[in-house]
């Protein structure tokens, strides 16, 4: 009996030791974390230019402003992710000081890359980063909720559909060509409204470019361009231009 038991006793460790050696170790740069910088004191500045449709589309303004957004403190919400402000500054002109606007917040685990604005949570990224991977982006969001665009409501976030579509794009920025994801998150045309949204976010950089074209038309003229016909709504590009 003692020769059995010793001879069991061989078995299961050299079956425990098998499986240590085959435990597989994960490479987690692969994953993406990295499109989605966040430290305290990381810092963006972005060129915004807009297009805003207003008065059923007689009026046409445009202009270019400066985004500034730096991660401030940070504290851990109720599911122990640890959340940082997003401190946010604005000037028209370059010359001009900034002025403080508001205050978002943003996060990212092992999953995803969560950015809240204006109340609204937003999936951006989720992870490990894949070509063609879908996710609902715009999950804690209700899709019928109206924005308020130079006094003019519309329903900007219906049928969004988050699709990575490039993962090792080439773009760019400040000269030189850095490697970037390509997100769309929207792009659907109907007689009545126009919906596209792409963002594009570099390795250690974060998010480069996001263009946005949100319209809506009283469908008289379905043959128009859009920029023609719209009634409302707006066209808008943030562009990288700065970051630590």
């Amino acid at each position: 009996m003692k020769f059995k038991v010793n001879y069991l006793f061989i078995i299961l460790s050299f079956f425990l030791l098998s499986c240590e050696d085959e435990t597989e170790i994960i490479d987690e740069s692969a994953f993406g974390y990295d499109f989605f910088p966040v430290a305290q004191g990381k810092s963006w500045i972005y060129a915004s230019d807009s297009v805003i449709y207003d008065n059923e589309g007689t009026q046409i303004d445009t202009f270019r402003s400066f985004l500034r957004e730096e991660m401030g403190e940070s504290f851990v919400d109720e599911e122990g992710n640890t959340v940082y402000k997003l401190m946010r500054y604005f000037r028209r002109n370059e010359s001009d000081p900034w002025s403080r606007i508001n205050t978002w917040t943003l996060f990212s685990n092992k999953t995803n890359a969560i950015r809240t604005e204006e109340n609204l949570k937003f999936v951006k990224l989720v992870f490990p980063v894949r070509k063609g991977l879908r996710w609902n982006g715009n999950i804690f969001v209700d899709e019928n909720i109206k924005i308020d665009v130079a006094g003019e409501m519309i329903e900007m976030y219906k049928n969004w559909k988050h699709r990575m579509e490039e993962i090792d794009v080439d773009f760019m920025y400040k000269d030189t060509t850095v490697k970037a994801i390509r997100v769309n998150l929207v792009d659907e045309t109907s007689i009545i409204d126009r919906r596209k949204v792409t963002e594009y976010y570099g390795k250690n950089l974060g998010l480069l470019k996001k263009e946005m074209i949100i319209l809506d038309s009283d469908g008289s003229r379905p043959n128009d361009p859009w920029e023609v016909k719209a009634k409302k709504g707006f066209i808008h590009t943030l562009t990288l231009i700065e970051t630590n």
